[in-house]
């Protein structure tokens, strides 16, 4: 391997996509890296990529990516469907991965690239961003230092414009088989925020509902079916002993943001991003802290949290780039990164919410 990291990104296209508007510009500024490659569906917009952010190989096949002696880690950044095929790819061309969250449409696929990268012996990286938000981090290590005693309760609350009205390109963003959905995608990493905060559920129930059982498509004017769930209530105990709520609603286009309520014996922290917010991973958060009958205070964020450049410290590249930093420890030193393993967990997780909703149960 070359002094840097030299990353293949999978799924490019410079019209808007989330590698491009997040982990392009978040490796351009990290010295660890280097943009190796760039692949889309098509070569003249893998082109136009490579000849934007610099990189010598741009292909319109990801599996030459994948095969390309210049790359060390691919980076899989497509829709969810299309995650198993080419993670699985480049584990077997030997390559270290990074796939976006979901890393499969459901629990089999990702147990089975669990499995893989295991016996590839290869670092793997799953993007739950949240785990890398300097005001996450913060509030995690607020939590540790006892700032607010015992966690009694944490609620999560989330309100995000679910998308009634679509391209019909987009429309398997309702399908709940395609394993991207309001559930797995704002819910998974909202979901994951407070696992990592709070420990993972010992016990929970859960409800889903679907209040808008069609959307409308906008180039064709017609309707589709959503199959997946636009609201979800969880709750139960987690590992720290609070009681923890999680609720994701997509019903609404005028959704108040992300509101994270942290309670202690001596006080309370809260965490909050406004309407508009897509997800706890890629929003700019703000913290809060109460005690007493003291008036709820504003924290500054420590420098550092942040400790990366200047011109990307802000998302969506900033939590990509803080999640890239901790790649580059995994590689070189073997540090310890959200990976394949934590992804299955919180599949299962996803898993037993729909098993608790659909069978009235309560799961241990």
């Amino acid at each position: 391997m070359s002094d840097k990291i030299r990353v293949g990104i999978i799924g490019a296209n410079p019209n808007g996509s989330w590698g491009t508007n997040a982990h392009l510009p978040a490796l351009a500024a990290l010295d660890d890296f280097t943009i190796a490659a760039v692949a889309t569906s098509h070569q003249e917009t893998a082109d136009a990529s490579a000849q934007k952010f610099g990189a010598p190989h741009a292909f319109g096949d990801p599996r030459k990516l994948v095969e390309c002696a210049d790359v060390d880690v691919v980076s899989v950044c497509v829709r969810v469907p299309a995650h198993f095929e080419l993670v699985k790819m480049a584990l077997d061309a030997g390559k270290h991965v990074y796939c976006e969250w979901p890393l499969a449409r459901n629990s089999a696929e990702a147990a089975e690239l669990c499995q893989l990268a295991s016996s590839k012996k290869l670092v793997n990286m799953i993007g739950l961003q949240a785990r890398h938000a300097p005001a996450l981090l913060f509030v995690r290590n607020l939590i540790a230092a006892g700032e607010i005693g015992q966690v009694m309760s944490c609620q999560l609350n989330h309100s995000v414009d679910w998308m009634p009205m679509l391209p019909s390109s987009m429309t398997y963003l309702q399908d709940f088989s395609s394993g991207a959905h309001m559930l797995s995608i704002p819910g998974g990493h909202s979901i994951d925020a407070v696992r990592w905060l709070m420990g993972d559920f010992v016990d929970m129930s859960a409800f889903t509902a679907t209040q808008i059982p069609e959307i409308t498509v906008v180039d064709t004017g017609g309707k589709f079916p959503r199959t997946s769930p636009d609201q979800v209530l969880l709750s139960g105990i987690t590992a720290n002993g609070a009681v923890t709520s999680v609720r994701i609603q997509g019903s609404s286009p005028h959704g108040s943001g992300i509101r994270l309520e942290i309670n202690g014996e001596k006080g309370d922290l809260v965490v909050q991003a406004g309407p508009g917010a897509r997800g706890i991973q890629m929003s700019d958060l703000s913290v809060f802290r109460s005690s007493g009958s003291a008036q709820q205070e504003l924290l500054v964020i420590p420098e550092e949290y942040y400790g990366i450049p200047g011109e990307i410290r802000f998302n969506p590249p900033m939590n990509v780039a803080k999640s890239y930093q901790s790649l580059a420890g995994a590689i070189r030193h073997g540090d310890k990164v959200p990976d394949f393993n934590d992804a299955l967990a919180l599949h299962k997780v996803l898993d037993n919410i729909m098993k608790s909703s659909q069978e009235r149960c309560f799961i241990k």
